[in-house]
């Protein structure tokens, strides 16, 4: 913050020539000007690093925050399926090595389910449009389902 106090300084002599009649020269002006440039980019540049580090500081803590999110989700997720087994097995409906089996088997069908439906997804992230626009055409007139 010096560096404003002596711009303000250079200021003040400057404009004390200009009010004794004498113009600052081109090159003290164009040094003047330089300087005030110079804080002018200082002073944005320590902006954008505390911004930065602030940013950084965030997402840490979003990241840290998601994990204990996602423990406390899945603990729950197993809380429940240990219910579902105890019911069962209390209700005299399986036995506990069953009640076992059949929550394994709808957990692996649930996962089996969710990654085909990411492999579905996965395919809009190679840009499917974008990558056939760019491989050269192999014939002189362009396919009709191709929009121009």
């Amino acid at each position: 913050m010096s560096r404003h106090v002596d711009d303000q300084s250079d200021l003040g002599t400057g404009t004390a020539s200009v009010a004794s009649g004498q113009e600052p020269g081109l090159l003290e002006a164009a040094g003047l000007l330089g300087r005030e440039l110079g804080a002018i980019v200082h002073d944005h540049l320590f902006l954008a690093a505390l911004e930065t580090r602030q940013a950084g500081e965030s997402l840490v803590s979003i990241i840290a925050m998601g994990v204990i999110v996602a423990y406390l989700l899945l603990t729950a997720w197993l809380a429940l399926a240990g219910a579902v087994v105890i019911m069962l097995v209390q209700h005299s409906l399986v036995t506990v090595g069953t009640a076992l089996v059949l929550v394994f088997a709808v957990h692996c069908l649930l996962a089996m389910l969710l990654v085909a439906a990411i492999r579905r997804r996965s395919r809009s992230l190679m840009f499917p449009a974008t990558m056939s626009r760019l491989e050269p055409a192999l014939h002189s007139d362009p396919p009709a389902d191709r929009c121009p």
